[in-house]
């Protein structure tokens, strides 16, 4: 894979599902969807909000700023510290919908790969791959 597809294909992972979320997310925050799960408000908003700034890292990935890749671990540290929170709960069987474990699960994976492969453009850039 060239660089250059590398970094397409880590700017659309990022932007891509960062709309997604919002968009979802929005509908169920403004009343506009109702889910047939239980639903954790806080979780539609940290989603929302993890959204917006997923749209700003991929921006600044797109435009090769360090500060992207700063966001893109920081948003895998933050996905990664909810879904073991969404987690727990559900093991302990508070109100947590399956479906909302396993979209932390997804958005954490995704971000990792996302890291990872940002990881691996900046190792070959410096020689280090």
């Amino acid at each position: 894979m060239t660089q250059q597809n590398k970094h397409r294909l880590v700017v659309v992972l990022s932007i891509i599902p960062g709309l997604l979320t919002i968009k979802e997310g929005g509908s169920v925050l403004f009343g506009l969807s109702t889910p047939s799960y239980h639903v954790l408000p806080w979780l539609v908003a940290y989603n929302i909000v993890l959204g917006f700034v997923s749209l700003i890292a991929g921006t600044g990935i797109w435009m090769q700023r360090t500060w992207g890749s700063i966001l893109a671990a920081f948003i895998l540290l933050c996905h990664s510290l909810v879904f073991l929170i969404v987690f727990f709960l559900f093991m302990f069987r508070e109100p947590v919908a399956s479906i909302s474990v396993l979209a932390m699960l997804v958005r954490t994976a995704l971000w990792a790969v996302i890291y990872l492969l940002l990881r691996w453009a900046g190792n070959e850039k410096s020689g280090k791959a």
